[in-house]
């Protein structure tokens, strides 16, 4: 069996992800989120909020002594304050940083540590973003930690070339999907952002990307690992 992890799994490419995981008996499929929409005989909810570091420190993975593959997918995310650097609100600030980037690295950390030594296929996978690779103005906590979290896969990427039983690592840009978090930011006050009309006129185009297309992407990663030999990838490349 082949079993897979994957944060943020109640909407848009998380649950896209899960669904197209679940076409295959051969996929359990365990849902690390605060809601679940998704009714499965595969699926296995896990009810964590990642702003709450605590509750992520004591989490723990479930053995899986009898598995072919074992994936971390590390999709939940939240865009946080848009808004000016002295405009922010500090809550916002600090749940920003919780779950794009401090819950992560201890759920990876955890996950590694019970895994590293098995010998069946074993893949990370983190939704990345073009904010983690450019800067946009009102994004910056946005921007700061999708760019700390890729970093940290890409310093796991070069640790993993010294163990028997390597890890495959990817960090996967999708483009801008249509997903809730894009329906937020065209609710932004324009004076807080200045790119605001650029995300309308995205959406007003019909170029958002649907979540199910990024779906099906992933979980062809994820199956065929050997056609991607990069860790950093952009899919609208």
């Amino acid at each position: 069996m082949n079993y897979y992890y994957v944060t943020g799994t109640s909407r848009g490419i998380g649950k896209a992800v899960v669904e197209e995981l679940l076409a295959d008996d051969n996929n359990i499929v365990y849902g690390i989120s605060r809601n679940h929409t998704t009714e499965h005989k595969n699926y296995h909810p896990i009810t964590l909020d990642l702003n709450d570091v605590e509750a992520v420190k004591s989490f723990r993975f479930e053995e899986h002594s009898e598995a072919e593959k074992i994936v971390l997918i590390n999709n939940a995310g939240v865009l946080g304050h848009v808004a000016q650097v002295g405009k922010m609100y500090n809550e916002k600030i600090v749940q920003s940083y919780n779950v794009n980037l401090l819950s992560p690295t201890i759920l990876i950390n955890q996950f590694m540590r019970q895994f590293q030594d098995y010998a069946c296929e074993k893949i990370l996978l983190n939704t990345s973003s073009g904010a983690a690779r450019h800067t946009i103005p009102s994004w910056s906590t946005y921007c700061t930690t999708k760019t700390g979290i890729e970093m940290f896969f890409q310093v796991i990427q070069d640790e993993q070339q010294d163990f028997d039983h390597p890890f495959k690592v990817y960090s996967v840009a999708p483009g801008v999907v249509d997903t809730e978090m894009q329906d937020e930011i065209r609710e932004v006050e324009p004076e807080n952002f200045r790119e605001l009309d650029r995300f309308i006129q995205l959406k007003k185009e019909g170029l958002l990307v649907d979540p199910k297309a990024v779906g099906k992407k992933f979980v062809d990663i994820l199956e065929h690992p050997g056609n991607y030999p990069k860790t950093l990838m952009d899919l609208r490349d």
